[in-house]
């Protein structure tokens, strides 16, 4: 298949997806990392994939002891993934009252190597609430 077929097809892919067409999920566990992979990506534990996303998928502790889901998500077509497709995910594969964050880090800490987007699922609810709250 030529660039300019695959570029097609994954047009069409996404085309399907905004009419909430993804397909079911595909699950690849990975229980030594992803095979030729380094760094975090050797955490990788599973992969779920449907027809338009790809979720890598790294459990890890955080340092109060508690499980924490770090994902790792891509497109057929490298596009960012709009919110509401990031909250169907994290809804899909963790529930629906699950916590996710995307993070903004300092720059000391950014690693930007790969055409990702990331979503941090947490172990419990964030301390505010993003419902009524008072104005500051």
């Amino acid at each position: 298949m030529s660039n300019r077929q695959q570029r097609l097809a994954a047009r069409a892919i996404e085309r399907k997806g905004l009419k909430g067409d993804w397909g079911p999920w595909r699950v690849t566990d990975l229980p030594d990392g992803i095979p030729g992979g380094s760094g975090w990506c050797k955490q990788v534990r599973s992969a779920k994939a449907n027809n338009l996303y790809v979720v890598l998928i790294r459990p890890f502790y955080d340092m109060d002891g508690h499980l924490t889901h770090h994902c790792a998500i891509r497109t057929a077509s490298n596009l960012e993934p709009p919110w509401r497709d990031l909250q169907r995910i994290k809804n899909e594969l963790f529930g629906s009252e699950a916590t996710a964050v995307q993070v903004m880090p300092p720059a000391s800490e950014l690693i930007d190597a790969a055409d990702l987007y990331h979503i941090w699922v947490l172990p419990e609810r964030l301390p505010f609430t993003l419902g009524k709250r008072k104005a500051a």
